[in-house]
């Protein structure tokens, strides 16, 4: 597993994230009376078609079955969207070690991206977190902005690689911690049990709304051969590591379920995305995860 090299890094984090935002801004708005935009995944209801609304948002199905008994003419009915509120977004994006490789960066760029272009459009603040040899924060962004920085960050090599853990930045997010504050989280398997702890008791004490994207590939968890002896050099800490292939497998397999049973026991929105390819097919899953827990803390603050 070859980690990318800075020209190779920058190249591959340019070009997905063009793609996260073109899907981005495909995606169709929603229509409000208060001239609010809302990402129109879900509508809220009805209402007669007025003029100047977008004859894409039709309903021509309801339309067809709806006579005025008095002219014998078809009412048009529009689709209402729920309205999307602004809130306050804090996006921690893993640039260690284990994360610089071609398939898990493309996935990262994806997702993130993809998230922050929609975090944009619906006028969130953001605050971008990032790890590397150390914790930046930078606050006050908005999506293209933090998006702007992150690929500054990687194609200048500004504090990319190192081995900061989750756990690192629970402190910090306790501080960031508000009413109308989410936090989505973009990384992989490669942290201690200990900091994937350490984020669930930050979900129950303060009730924050936390969605995990786990990016990995495909190596990581399948077996490239049927038998083997292996000496693995951990990315981050240099540390070898010889043993029997299918042992090193089954504890990493292990650590990866035990990470999910976490999460979803301190109900985390969680997300395993292998590679590049899973992600551009999880495309709908991947925002409906990151509008749900924006979604959860207007119920749980």
């Amino acid at each position: 597993m070859l980690l990318l090299q800075s020209r190779e890094l920058c190249r591959v984090a340019r070009a997905w994230t063009r793609l996260g935002q073109a899907v981005a801004t495909s995606m169709e708005l929603g229509l409000s009376k208060s001239r609010l935009l809302g990402i129109g995944l879900e509508y809220a209801d009805f209402r007669e078609y007025q003029e100047g609304d977008d004859v894409r948002y039709v309903d021509w199905a309801l339309s067809a079955r709806s006579v005025d008994s008095a002219t014998g003419e078809y009412k048009l009915y529009t689709k209402v969207f729920h309205v999307e509120q602004m809130k306050n977004i804090v996006f921690v994006i893993d640039l260690t070690n284990s994360m610089l490789v071609e398939e898990k960066v493309s996935a990262l760029f994806y997702i993130s991206s993809l998230l922050l272009e929609l975090s944009h459009r619906l006028s969130d603040k953001v605050t971008l977190i990032t790890l590397s040899n150390k914790v930046n924060t930078l606050c006050g962004l908005r999506g293209r902005e933090a998006m702007r920085v992150l690929e500054d960050i990687v194609c200048k090599r500004q504090e990319v690689g190192g081995g900061t853990r989750i756990g690192e930045i629970v402190g910090v997010l306790k501080a960031l911690a508000k009413k109308s504050t989410a936090i989505t989280i973009v990384t992989d398997y490669a942290h201690d049990i200990e900091d994937f702890e350490m984020l669930t008791r930050l979900r129950k004490a303060m009730a924050m709304p936390i969605a995990v994207y786990l990016t990995l590939q495909k190596w990581e968890t399948e077996l490239p051969v049927d038998r083997a002896v292996v000496m693995l050099i951990d990315a981050e800490t240099s540390t070898p590591l010889i043993n029997r292939l299918e042992d090193v497998y089954r504890a990493v397999k292990t650590h990866a379920n035990h990470v999910k049973a976490l999460l979803s026991l301190a109900r985390i929105n969680h997300l395993e995305v292998q590679g590049i390819r899973d992600a551009r097919d999880k495309t709908i899953k991947i925002v409906e995860s990151y509008l749900k827990t924006r979604q959860m803390q207007a119920v749980e603050r």
